[in-house]
């Protein structure tokens, strides 16, 4: 519907007023869903984590990060196999200026890989729920003054004399400077949050009877914020269409943004479909023996949530409440594996990561040796990890890989006017692969405990965990 309503009220051509008011309830839905993401994922992983035994824990990260990091890999190799066999650059008619913009300098592949770190650690744990740490390039000039071998470091308005050098260039001459320098950007650091919250219930969890009355609370802030999930579900179908409708007005030229890309984009729908109805279903049926599509059916409410979201984090409660109700899935399971399966599990954005680059390389006319090619895939396997789980964050990412690899940046530009939809696509692509992988944990763990949770080392007594009661003083 909402597709339909927005394809038929272009023809209006109403005013950005307008649209701003039909992408409101959207805007709302959106809100509510980002507000429950913070209390879900500290009271679902700090409870996944204390009920279960060091043995299952471990065994059971083991796998999923094994699970996650296979399937990253086979997406990149499922994208360069179809961009280069495509190759929609050569058959696309948008002409490429082969120029970037001087005034911008990306992060070099080592800044990528110490900013995932930093964020894995952040140095405050209430900051990481609104700030992320980013590195960016200031740029800074040297100026050769009239006198020979004079050089001043002209930073805005302020200047500091650097001393005398040999030489007899009296000509005022400029060489631009980039300084690295790391700042905070607002924004949910999910990596860093992960961490404490599994070192939080780990700990919990070892301290048996003494830790029930902290591992109660946040078994209760996780139904209280199941409760509130299953309210906001009944605005779905008005949040999806308001956002759906509101984005197609949007876009100011839609057929013409086809035509430009159109090679492109079927290029990457052509690799999220073979990843997932083909690899993902394969993976599912050789290690569970069982059919991969009743996992698809089971989540087919979070994977429509997606369409009006646009972030695996933000479904990530009508992820868990499907994949509980509909799967039967054991809690411990999905309250471990969805929370981290929605920041390290991007195989959708794996695709698009490497498609992008190579498409504008083709476009630009620029051969990619295969060193180039093997830098790009180890470098989209470390991003997509650490890409966060909000629309549209892959392409800052794509914008980085395109500066450092000499190819143009302006293309983006394009591609982001379509990437409302190749994001929500992407996203469906990454939700299924999380709720493949906890239904695969789900066949193996299960028989660990009652109803598949592991709770040797629960803070709960027995009788406690069996009826979810706590018993009068």
């Amino acid at each position: 519907m909402g597709v339909t309503i927005g394809l038929l009220v272009r023809q209006l051509h109403l005013s950005p007023d307008t649209i701003l008011l039909i992408s409101l309830p959207g805007e709302i839905f959106m809100r509510l869903w980002n507000m429950l993401v913070l209390p879900l994922i500290v009271a679902s992983m700090i409870t996944g984590i204390a009920n279960m035994d060091n043995k299952s824990s471990g065994k059971m990260s083991l796998f999923t990060m094994a699970y996650y990091v296979s399937t990253t890999v086979i997406a990149i190799c499922i994208g360069f196999v179809l961009v280069y066999i495509i190759k929609p650059g050569l058959r696309d008619t948008l002409t490429s200026s082969g120029t970037q913009s001087e005034e911008f300098h990306a992060p070099s592949a080592v800044d990528m890989i110490l900013d995932l770190i930093r964020n894995l650690f952040p140095d405050n744990v209430v900051s990481a729920a609104m700030q992320t740490s980013h590195t960016v390039y200031v740029k800074e000039e040297f100026v050769k003054k009239e006198s020979p071998g004079e050089y001043v470091l002209q930073n805005g308005t302020n200047s500091t004399f650097l001393g005398d050098t040999d030489g007899g260039n009296t000509a005022e001459e400029r060489y631009p400077i980039w300084t690295r320098k790391t700042v905070t950007r607002p924004g949910f650091n999910v990596l860093g949050m992960l961490l404490y919250c599994t070192l939080f219930g780990a700990v919990l969890g070892k301290l048996g009877h003494k830790g029930r009355t902290v591992f109660k609370f946040f078994e209760e802030l996780n139904d209280v914020t199941m409760g509130i999930v299953h309210l906001v579900m009944w605005i779905t179908p008005i949040g999806v269409l308001s956002l759906i409708t509101g984005k197609i007005l949007s876009v100011s030229d839609l057929s013409g943004m086809v035509h430009h890309i159109g090679m492109f984009i079927a290029t990457c729908m052509t690799g999220l479909f073979v990843h997932t109805v083909v690899v993902l279903p394969l993976i599912y049926l050789i290690l569970t023996r069982k059919n991969p599509f009743r996992v698809t059916l089971g989540i087919v409410q979070a994977l429509l949530t997606i369409l009006g979201t646009n972030s695996s984090a933000a479904t990530l409660p009508v992820t868990m409440d499907c994949c509980e109700k509909n799967l039967k899935i054991d809690r411990t399971i999905t309250r471990f594996v969805l929370p981290i399966g929605a920041t390290v599990n991007m195989d959708g954005a794996a695709i698009f990561l490497v498609v992008t680059p190579v498409y504008i390389a083709q476009i630009s006319g620029v051969h990619l040796s295969v060193l180039d090619v093997m830098a790009l895939g180890v470098a989209a396997t470390l991003t997509s990890i650490g890409t966060a789980a909000v629309p549209n964050a892959v392409i800052a990412s794509i914008r980085i890989y395109l500066a450092n690899m000499g190819l143009p940046t302006n293309e983006i530009d394009i591609i982001f006017a379509m990437d409302w939809f190749l994001g929500r696509m992407r996203t469906i692509t990454n939700v299924n692969g999380d709720c493949m992988g906890a239904s695969i944990l789900q066949h193996f763990f299960h028989q660990d405990g009652s109803n598949g949770s592991t709770y040797e080392n629960s803070p709960l007594p027995q009788d406690e965990r069996e009826t979810g009661d706590v018993p009068p003083l």
